[in-house]
C-alpha cells in the first residue's frame, strides 16, 4: 500500500501595510524593508502552520502544501518592472531557504508556491522540497490571468513530478479553470494534483464543484491550499478520485486540513458490472483513455491569440484610477 498523509495550509490574510501598497501615497519602494516586513511575516506564519503537520506511523510519506504566493509578490505590487524584478530576485532565495529548512526539520515533503526569477523571467512556481531539503521538482503556472500578465511569464509545460511514493502534478490558481490542463496531467499519470490558490472559481459554489469535477473526471486526488478570506469563498481541501471531499478546512483562519490516503486503492466499478465485463476493465482510470475520441477534439487546439500585456504607462494609468476612486482595487 502507498499511504500518503496530505496536509493543506489555510493561511490567514495578513493584508498590505500602506507603505507597501503601491496605490498608497506613502508607498515605500525600499526592497530591504519589503523583504523584512512584508515577505518574512508570511513565511513565519506558514512556519507555525507547518508545525501542525504531523507525521503518521502508517503512512510512507507526508506532503504539505502552502497557499499561493508565499513570497507576497502578488499582483498588488504594480510597481515598475525593475523594482518588481529586484524584489523577486531577493525574495525567492529567502523563501527557498525557509522551506528547505522546514522540510528537513519535519522530515516531510513540502510543496511551496512563490514567485521565482529564472533566465530573466519571473514565474509563479510550485517547488517541492524533499525531506532532505532539496528541490526535487518544480512547476511553473501556465495560465496567467490578465492582472498577473505584467509581472510573470507563463510556463510552457504541464509536467509530472515523480516522487518516491507516486506521480504528482500541479496547477496553480487560475490553471484549474481550464479542464484541459487537468486532463493532460491525468493522462500523463498524475495521481495527485497540487492546487495552491488565492481564488476559488468564478463564484462561490462553483469553486468546489470545479475541483470535484476535475478530480472525478481524471480519477485523481486534488490537494487544495487556499488562503483564508473573511466571509469569502473557498477553502483548503482534499478531494478523492470520485470527486468526494474527504476533508476541508471550513472558513477558519490559520488552520491545516489533513487526510491520509492510499494511492493503491483503485477507482473501480464492480467486476460483475456490465461495463466492466464488456470492456474488460473494471478500473475506470484505465478504461476511460480507451473510450476517448481525440479525433473530435481538434478545435480545442486552435489558437485564438493571446491577451495583450499592459505596458508601464498603462499600469501607471490604472494605479492613478485606483487612487482617484475611479475603479475598485479589491
Amino acid at each position: 500500500m502507498r499511504k500518503v498523509l496530505l496536509h493543506a495550509l489555510q493561511s490567514g490574510d495578513l493584508g498590505i501595510e500602506p507603505r507597501f501598497d503601491v496605490v498608497s501615497d506613502c508607498f515605500d519602494p525600499d526592497p530591504g524593508l519589503i523583504i523584512q516586513n512584508h515577505v518574512m511575516p508570511r513565511l513565519e506564519q506558514s512556519t507555525e502552520l507547518l508545525k501542525q503537520c504531523y507525521k503518521s506511523n502508517t503512512a510512507s510519506a507526508t506532503l504539505a502544501l502552502t497557499t499561493e504566493d508565499m513570497s507576497g509578490m502578488g499582483w498588488f505590487l504594480m510597481v515598475d518592472r525593475s523594482l518588481h524584478d529586484e524584489l523577486v530576485e531577493l525574495s525567492a532565495p529567502v523563501v527557498e531557504e525557509h522551506y528547505s529548512n522546514a522540510a528537513k526539520k519535519q522530515d516531510m515533503f513540502i510543496a511551496a508556491c512563490y514567485v521565482k526569477r529564472t533566465d530573466g523571467n519571473n514565474y509563479n512556481v510550485v517547488s517541492i522540497f524533499d525531506p532532505k531539503g532539496q528541490i526535487c521538482g518544480e512547476y511553473r503556472k501556465t495560465h496567467i490571468p490578465p492582472n498577473e500578465m505584467w509581472q510573470t511569464t507563463d510556463g510552457e509545460y504541464l509536467n509530472i513530478i515523480e516522487l518516491d511514493f507516486g506521480k504528482i502534478g500541479a496547477l496553480i490558481c487560475y490553471d484549474i479553470m481550464f479542464p484541459e490542463a487537468a486532463s493532460v496531467l491525468g493522462l500523463a499519470g498524475a495521481e495527485i494534483i497540487l492546487h495552491p490558490t488565492a481564488g476559488y472559481g468564478w463564484y462561490d459554489s462553483i469553486g468546489e464543484a470545479t475541483l470535484r469535477t476535475r478530480a472525478n473526471d481524471n480519477s485523481l486526488y486534488i490537494l487544495t491550499a487556499k488562503n483564508y478570506v473573511y466571509n469569502g469563498a473557498g477553502k483548503s481541501s482534499i478531494i478523492d478520485p470520485w470527486g468526494q471531499v474527504l476533508a476541508d478546512a471550513g472558513f477558519y483562519k490559520n488552520v491545516v486540513v489533513s487526510k491520509e490516503i492510499d494511492l493503491d486503492i483503485p477507482k473501480t466499478q464492480p467486476e460483475w458490472f456490465y461495463q466492466s465485463q464488456m470492456s474488460g476493465y473494471h478500473e475506470i482510470r484505465k478504461r476511460v483513455p480507451h473510450e476517448r475520441r481525440p479525433d473530435l477534439y481538434s478545435d480545442l487546439c486552435k489558437p485564438e491569440g493571446r491577451l495583450k500585456v499592459p505596458n508601464d504607462t498603462e499600469r501607471k494609468q490604472l494605479i492613478e484610477k485606483i487612487r482617484n476612486g475611479e475603479c475598485r482595487w479589491n
